[in-house]
This record gives structure tokens, sequence and C-alpha cells, in this order.
């Protein structure tokens, strides 16, 4: 059950409608007025949810687990999303829909049905707002309590920006984009549909230092950091300026909690950073790579495209194209492998 003190719920819809929308298959046309309310698990399903079932792993299991395939048969969903190939599993008391990708859909169907409750257009008596601002459609963004926009802002439509937040001199947001509580941007050009999570600081001066017999002498950071469209910054994550270059983080990629992106990094698109992963400065990664939890990268490297990189890995050279690595210093997950059975072995025999 989806509480309703933090959701706005959508009107129900029927499943006819949910294939002129997607484009989905509804085998059996008699089910096309049912009326669905919204999504659940398969577990918590009753008649007015839908549900999905997806995935080789899944399919996997059902066909070597009875227990799994027993609680199927007592599922009382409304409707279920699935494959033409899963499709077989599904008890036959509940109406189908066949789409390639039932978890996106199932998704975009949550998205549909739950609205997270936000502020309403308006702009708190307690903003201040600097000099020059300019807004898109000023009656369409929501400034909260405290929020600080310096001189020479540009704000886009639909914006929502949350109490305490601070925007520095001179930054550009663009539309639908959202900046929770307390999070501080300077030094940056975002595009549009991007999320910055709360207390993150974006465009922070970055960690350069030049030393000398009298000390450390702090290097001037004076690039930018330009975020394209549609990414995710969650909560209490850095991402630094460059000192001279920017920092580039590219369209579709999503940054957890606790993350640090160093000066003068250049990320490409869909990357997804796990949580406490860190990356030292002046690095080139590719899209779609994958970092895992507190994994570490050190400067001046290349990390090319589709790469993953195992939780904890360290990461001390360039990683070519595709490759999966894993362990301090990291290898090839084969190698890394391989090294681990060497060990045991070796381990066992000195008992």
């Amino acid at each position: 059950m989806i509480d309703k003190r933090f959701f706005d719920i959508s009107n129900p819809i029927k499943l006819s409608d949910i294939q002129n929308l997607s484009g989905a298959v509804l085998p059996n046309p008699e089910t096309a007025n049912i009326i669905i309310s919204g999504v659940a698990g398969i577990n918590k399903a009753t008649k007015d949810d839908i549900i999905f079932l997806a995935n080789d792993a899944i399919s996997s299991t059902l066909s070597k687990t009875n227990h799994y395939k027993e609680m199927l048969k007592n599922v009382n969903a409304g409707a279920c999303i699935t494959t033409k190939e899963l499709s077989k599993f599904v008890p036959e008391h509940i109406p189908l829909l066949i789409y390639p990708d039932p978890r996106g859909l199932f998704i975009k169907l949550q998205e549909y049905f739950y609205k997270p409750k936000l502020n309403k257009n308006r702009i708190m008596r307690s903003a201040k707002i600097g000099k020059k601002v300019k807004f898109k459609n000023k009656k369409s963004v929501f400034i909260g309590h405290n929020v600080v926009i310096e001189d020479n802002v540009e704000i886009g439509q639909n914006c929502y920006i949350s109490h305490g937040a601070i925007i520095k001199t001179g930054c550009i947001i663009g539309d639908n984009c959202k900046i929770m509580e307390n999070a501080v941007i300077s030094h940056t050009i975002m595009g549009n549909n991007c999320r910055i999570g709360e207390n993150s600081v974006i465009g922070g001066i970055g960690f350069g230092w030049h030393s000398t017999p009298m000390g450390h002498q702090r290097v001037p950071q004076l690039g930018r950091v330009i975020i394209k469209d549609n990414v995710e910054i969650d909560a209490n994550s850095c991402i630094d300026r460059g000192a001279i270059d920017d920092t580039e983080i590219g369209q579709g990629t999503k940054i957890d909690n606790l993350v640090q992106i160093a000066h003068n990094n250049k990320i490409g698109q869909n990357c997804i950073f796990a949580g406490m992963s860190g990356i030292a400065g002046s690095n080139k990664i590719g899209n779609w790579v994958l970092i895992g939890a507190q994994a570490g990268l050190k400067g001046f490297i290349t990390v090319e495209d589709n790469v993953q990189i195992a939780a904890q890995s360290g990461i001390m050279k360039d990683i070519k194209k595709g490759q999966i690595v894993m362990g301090y210093p990291a290898l090839d997950i084969k190698d890394f492998l391989k090294q681990q059975a060497f060990l045991k072995k070796s381990i066992k025999k000195q008992k």
C-alpha cells in the first residue's frame, strides 16, 4: 500500500489505455476494459494492481523452484506485464500484457500512478533572489524557504528549488530540474531534467595544490561543471569544478549518495556511480560505465565504454572497452578469481 501522505495518486486506467500508450500486446481482447488502480509486488497485489514478471534470472528460478511456482498460483493481481517467453508461468486467471521490457513499463506506470507530494508553484517570502536573475517562466517554479539565488542566474521552467538551497552567481539551471534541500551549486551549467540531492555540492573548489618548501599553495580552480540532460546526483555528493578545463557529466548519468568526483573529469553518458565511490582528477570515463560502491580511481587514466568496476576496487591504470575488473589493484575479473583460487590452495597446503 502506497502511503497517500507522501504521494498523489492518479486516476485508474484501463488495460487498453496501457496498451495504447506503450505498444504492449494484449493477448486477450476481452480483458481490455479491466481497470488498474496501481502497481504492487507479487506478494501484495490485489485485483486492482498490476504486477510484472521479467528477465532470464527469474525464468531460471521459476523453472527450478516449486515454491516460487506455488506462490505465483496464489497471486491475485488484476494484470501482469511480462514477456512472451515468461507468460507460461503466469496463472491463467491473471490477464496479460506482453512487452519486451516488463520492468521498464512497470516503472513508467509507477511514475504515472504516484506523484511525490511537492509544494505548489510559488516563491517563499524568505527566499533571497539576487539581481538580474532570469526566469524562463517564473510562475512555473517553486522556490523554498531560505533559498539563496545570487546575481545573474538563469532558471528554466518547471524547476523545484527546495528549502535552504544556494545557487551562486552566474549558474544556469535548465528546465524541469529539482534542486533539493541545502544543495549548493556554483560555477555550473546544468541541462534539463536533472536532480541534485540533499546537501550535495556542485562546482565546489577542486583539491589542487602546488607544494613548495614553504608549504602547499592552492591552485586556482577556474573551470566549470557542465551537467548534461537527465543527470541525477543524490544526497551528500560532491562534484568539483575544473582547474582550467571543465568537469563534465554526460547525459543520463546517475550518481549515488556520498560520491566524490574531482576536478577536470570527463564522464560519458549513462554511467552509474554507486555510493562512496571516489574519482580523482583528470580522468576520462566512457559511456555506460558501472562503478561499484567504494571503488576508487587514481587520476589521469582512461576507462573506456561499457566497463564494469566491482565494489571496493582500486583502479590504477587504463581499462579497455567492455572489461569487468575487480580487486586492488584491479585485475580482469577472470584473473582476479584465478588469483583468489591460487591463494586458497596455497593456504590449505601450508596448513
